[in-house]
């Protein structure tokens, strides 16, 4: 029987250990998901173990998204849509099943927190994608996409793309625009083969950013109710815009304040 799926992006790259204060992060994210999946039927499915050993190659981030059907199929999954979400997000514990609102189509959110970051990003790649003209106005974040079946050639084109222009790719990523891995090259891949993309879902389903919006550490519409904003308002929250070293003291602090609900 066919199952929704959640892919959740959990490899340990430990060049980057210290940096990341050893990925312990991961645990409450997992938490998070594990119990959210088991509420609404849907098929849990951690990405561990990296296809490619090479994480200087073959990043995470470029994995992901490269071989995810591959890593389905390996698996002998039978699936109806896929979730793909970082591991640096967080569900609530009461959010609604968010593939009945997809229409089946690649659904994702808009990505407007850093637009100068994104502005160049999209220039500095503009290059290896024949000079296309993206849309930014649909530039999503790729830290939490919903695609399905009807998705697959063009993730496999997109896989063969980086398969055989990888030394550009990583050269790119590393010394010339130095912004984004694959997340600009998925946008620009997407829309080159006009993919219909869902894109007007509610930003309460990826709050981002929350200490630049000032919505992390206390709640200042309301002087009785303490809960934070982001937990109140939000169904999914990724903890980016934090110090990568801090990211795993502030989700243990998340965790510590709403774990009861998980029970």
């Amino acid at each position: 029987m066919k199952k929704n799926v959640v892919w959740w992006i959990g490899v340990r790259n430990n060049q980057l250990a210290s940096k990341y204060d050893n990925f312990d992060y991961f645990q409450y994210s997992r938490n998070t998901w594990e119990h959210w999946c088991k509420r609404h039927d849907v098929l849990f499915v951690p990405f561990e173990e990296p296809v490619e050993k090479d994480l200087f190659r073959f990043r995470v981030n470029w994995q992901k998204a490269i071989f995810c059907f591959d890593e389905m199929d390996r698996r002998g999954i039978d699936f109806n849509q896929i979730a793909l979400v970082d591991s640096s997000s967080m569900i609530k514990w009461d959010a609604p099943n968010f593939f009945e609102m997809t229409e089946n189509k690649f659904t994702a959110w808009p990505d407007t927190d850093n637009l100068k970051w994104i502005y160049e990003s999209v220039q500095g790649y503009k290059p290896y994608f024949d000079n296309f003209e993206l849309d930014i106005s649909k530039y999503f974040s790729s830290g939490f996409i919903i695609f399905n079946e009807t998705h697959r050639e063009v993730f496999q084109s997109f896989k063969q793309l980086y398969l055989d222009n990888i030394d550009s790719f990583v050269d790119a990523q590393d010394n010339v625009v130095k912004k984004s891995t694959e997340q600009t090259a998925l946008n620009y891949w997407l829309q080159m083969n006009n993919v219909d993309m869902k894109l007007d879902l509610p930003v309460t389903w990826k709050l981002t950013h929350l200490l630049r919006k000032e919505i992390y550490k206390f709640n200042w519409q309301l002087n009785i109710d303490k809960t934070p904003f982001f937990i109140k308002h939000g169904h999914v929250w990724f903890l980016n815009g934090i110090p990568k070293n801090e990211r795993t003291q502030s989700m243990q602090q998340i965790w510590e304040l709403i774990w009861s609900q998980y029970e």
